[in-house]
């Protein structure tokens, strides 16, 4: 029915639904917009049906709380950061993924140096510390972007005994990638390990960064 599939259209854009829920967006602008995808599924939608449903939606989900289990992972959870990083993409290949790999043995992790990788279909990303990047300079034809001025900001989980963490949690993280983007801060790069998510953003945005986490972290604590 239509309610249904305004449900599902509004719960694809987690972000939307913010701001529907503060009454930034207006319901019947939000239906004309919404209209013609439903129509398709549902002959008998209207825009005025559409609408009704939208507002009745975001009444609804002002009423319901976040869950008891993500206040409490992000309230146990602290902030870390680390400036002078750098992001290089390169092509995918086996002389790259090899030099890639002979790196990690080089990196001083008792100095907390950073070396992240992300990997994708023809290309991979690595993250590291500015001073490391000659590490890289082997495998400069195969470069495809290069982004300096990097700052990793990371939010590590604190989890007591016999409590799930955040990869048990659904909406652990959606909610952090959601208070970001209501300042219009850009996420350049997201890693995440089994207790810790570490965006990486432009330094420049580095304290309404750090300052919006950790507002995020006080608001449960409270």
């Amino acid at each position: 029915n239509t309610a249904n599939l305004v449900r599902s259209e509004l719960e694809k854009d987690l972000y939307l639904l913010e701001l529907l829920k503060e009454d930034i967006i207006n319901a019947s602008s939000l239906a004309r917009k919404f209209f013609p995808k439903i129509k398709e599924q549902n002959p008998k939608a209207t825009v005025e049906s559409i609408s009704i449903a939208i507002k009745r939606y975001a009444e609804q989900s002002k009423k319901e709380r976040i869950s008891k289990k993500i206040r409490e992972n992000i309230a146990q959870s602290t902030l870390s950061s680390k400036n002078d990083v750098i992001q290089a993409t390169y092509k995918r290949n086996h002389e790259v993924m090899k030099l890639i790999s002979d790196i990690s043995p080089k990196i001083k992790w008792d100095e907390a140096e950073i070396f992240l990788i992300n990997q994708g279909p023809g290309e991979i990303t690595v993250i590291l510390d500015k001073r490391n990047q000659f590490l890289l300079d082997p495998i400069k034809a195969y470069k495809i972007e290069y982004t300096p001025n990097l700052t990793a900001i990371s939010v590590k989980e604190n989890i007591a005994q016999g409590h799930e963490g955040s990869i048990s949690i659904p909406g652990v993280y959606a909610h952090m990638m959601t208070q970001l983007a209501r300042k219009s801060i850009n996420v350049i790069a997201v890693n995440s390990t089994l207790s810790q998510i570490t965006f990486m953003i432009k330094s420049k945005d580095f304290v309404p960064t750090y300052q919006t986490l950790q507002d995020a972290i006080n608001f449960f604590r409270e």
